[in-house]
């Protein structure tokens, strides 16, 4: 026979550390709402499974305590689960569901009736964890073998809350005298501690994957525009042949240094967010929109023609022209864009991306506020 004391008494020690683990790294990372949820719930786990396991005799109003515990600990772990899968926090909806458990259950006790609001307590951690796991499912395609594991993990556990009241059930356990010792309590311990120091393992390292999609995420995007920056343009793009009728359209806006030079660079700043929103709106799923520094914009068009590129690249200018006016006489800021498409014949990303260039330093001797496309037709 499994000794049950010792397993909650490991039970509470591993929430402990993994208490302490959580809330450390919160510490470092104040943001990440959700280290500090599961945290919080492993604080209420540890002194819950180790008052239940270290009193041998048994007494009602300590079980029942105990049990409070638990659950608090279940609700804020589900809380923790949520927020860290969608960003939500159902703060509202853990509180009550642990007040309704924790409410009938203390009325149960109170009334005698200790084997029935045990298992008030094992349902309720049931759908605690229930819930916990479906969190997960449901956002399981960004990393799906580590969201699908703590799915597993924390449906698995649930089936051993559920199972510990249905035992007490059929055995019709109404009225308990001593703290329930059974198959399913062995195997709902076993499951616990395990889910715990799998699921904290799991929670560390989807925290690390986090962090390092974070930091890359901010190193290929412009901070300002929050379009991707050069280097992620030209990683995007690589060395290989560009798919023929690929078009690259380089933009510049009209005049900027001025705007910068006459308005300061808060005003400049507001113009370039406001052009690249425009351009975020015109393209594509599949296309790709690049600040590649100070006033230059670069978008990389798929699977176009000529006439579908200009149409794009008059749009954008003629939206663009459409917007507020600078103050005083300046009126509203303008664009110049030049197109290239590539040729059937095997061409790479430089090779177009000097070629628009070339076209777009066109249409600003021009007269610039126009679109210069490969059959150097200009556009007013």
């Amino acid at each position: 026979m499994l000794d049950q004391t010792s397993l909650l008494i490991a039970i509470g020690f591993s929430a402990t550390a993994l208490m302490l683990t959580l809330v450390i790294t919160w510490l470092g990372a104040q943001q990440d709402r959700y280290l500090l949820s599961w945290g919080l719930g492993l604080g209420f786990v540890a002194p819950g499974s180790m008052l239940y396991g270290w009193f041998k005799t048994y007494d009602p109003a300590v079980q029942c305590t105990a049990f409070a515990l638990l659950l608090a600990g279940f609700a804020f772990i589900y809380v923790g689960c949520t927020q860290f899968s969608s960003n939500r926090t159902p703060g509202r909806a853990a509180v009550l569901g642990w007040l309704l458990a924790t409410g009938l259950m203390a009325a149960l006790f109170a009334l005698g009736l200790s084997g029935v609001g045990t298992m008030v307590m094992n349902v309720a951690a049931a759908i605690f964890f229930l819930a916990a796991g479906r969190e997960h499912w449901q956002a399981r395609s960004n990393t799906p073998l580590a969201m699908f594991a703590k799915a597993a993990l924390y449906g698995s556990t649930a089936i051993t809350f559920a199972l510990c009241a249905i035992v007490l059930f059929v055995e019709g356990q109404w009225v308990l005298t001593a703290r329930p010792h059974n198959w399913a309590e062995d195997l709902n311990s076993i499951a616990l501690l395990a889910a715990l120091a799998a699921a904290g393992a799991i929670t560390m390292a989807l925290h690390q994957f986090r962090i390092t999609e974070a930091h890359r995420h901010l190193a290929m995007t412009d901070a300002l525009t929050g379009l991707l920056n050069r280097r992620a343009l030209f990683s995007l793009a690589g060395n290989a042949p560009v798919a023929p009728a690929t078009a690259v359209i380089m933009l510049d806006l009209d005049d900027f240094k001025t705007i910068n030079d006459r308005f300061g660079h808060a005003i400049g700043d507001e113009v370039l967010v406001r052009f690249a929103a425009i351009l975020s709106r015109a393209l594509g799923p599949e296309d790709v929109a690049a600040r590649l520094g100070g006033e230059e914009f670069c978008l990389l068009v798929h699977a176009t023609n000529a006439a579908a590129v200009h149409a794009l690249a008059e749009n954008i200018r003629l939206e663009f022209l459409g917007t507020d006016p600078l103050p005083g006489d300046f009126g509203p800021p303008t664009v110049s864009a030049g197109i290239a498409i590539a040729s059937p014949r095997p061409e790479n990303f430089d090779e177009l991306l000097r070629a628009a260039d070339e076209l777009l330093y066109r249409a600003k001797d021009a007269g610039r506020n126009r679109v210069h496309g490969p059959e150097l037709r200009l556009v007013a």
